[in-house]
């Protein structure tokens, strides 16, 4: 009897970590800052692109102007990059889904590469580059833009509700889709919908 218990309570709590881990990719952790609420991954709607959590939209919005820090504190805008198509990460080193979905945006980067299209990942972590720089060389990650807006501050301006997040921007700064929560960026399905909407965006859009 003892040893049937014994079984049943391994069994059980081996269940518990099973729903614990794969509730680690769907709900998303959010650190400092309490008016940003938990993430979870959403059912795709009817403008939805090809990938669950990816959502184009039938007509791109009107997208808030932002700018954040560079590594040197120098403020950077957002209009720095029009006339390209602009994937903007939200992402923290304290965030596992956010470094679970970091390598992909990378690799997405290099495959697309950096003619038309710039990734930039938008750190909210409160010590800025001093906790970034050491994640960005132990992960080979410098092939990414890398800006800072250390209280999310910026963030919730343009409707980021957890990380990570992100918005696809189009050569004119207008919001062409987003993502909530981590995806597989160079995914066919993902890098895809992306070139589709890069070669679907007029070079000479107006400012």
């Amino acid at each position: 009897m003892n040893k049937l218990t014994t079984l049943n309570t391994k069994l059980l709590l081996a269940a518990i970590a099973a729903v614990a881990a794969l509730a680690a990719v769907a709900v998303v952790a959010i650190g400092p800052g309490p008016s940003v609420p938990s993430v979870r991954r959403q059912a795709a709607p009817a403008e939805a692109g090809p990938e669950l959590g990816l959502r184009m939209w039938a007509t791109p919005k009107e997208a808030p102007s932002a700018a954040f820090a560079d590594e040197t504190g120098k403020t950077v805008g957002l209009d720095q990059f029009r006339g390209k198509v602009v994937l903007v990460n939200f992402w923290a080193t304290w965030c596992e889904p956010c470094k679970q979905e970091m390598p992909s945006l990378l690799r997405l980067q290099q495959r697309l590469g950096t003619k038309e299209l710039v990734v930039v990942a938008v750190s909210g972590d409160r010590e800025g580059k001093q906790v970034v720089d050491p994640y960005v060389a132990e992960h080979k990650l410098s092939g990414l833009t890398f800006l800072y807006d250390p209280m999310l501050t910026v963030a919730r301006t343009l409707g980021v509700q957890g990380l990570p997040t992100t918005l696809l921007l189009g050569r004119d700064g207008r919001e062409l889709g987003r993502a909530q929560g981590p995806l597989e960026w160079d995914s066919n399905a993902i890098a895809g919908a992306i070139t589709d909407k890069i070669q679907g965006t007029p070079e000479n859009a107006a400012p």
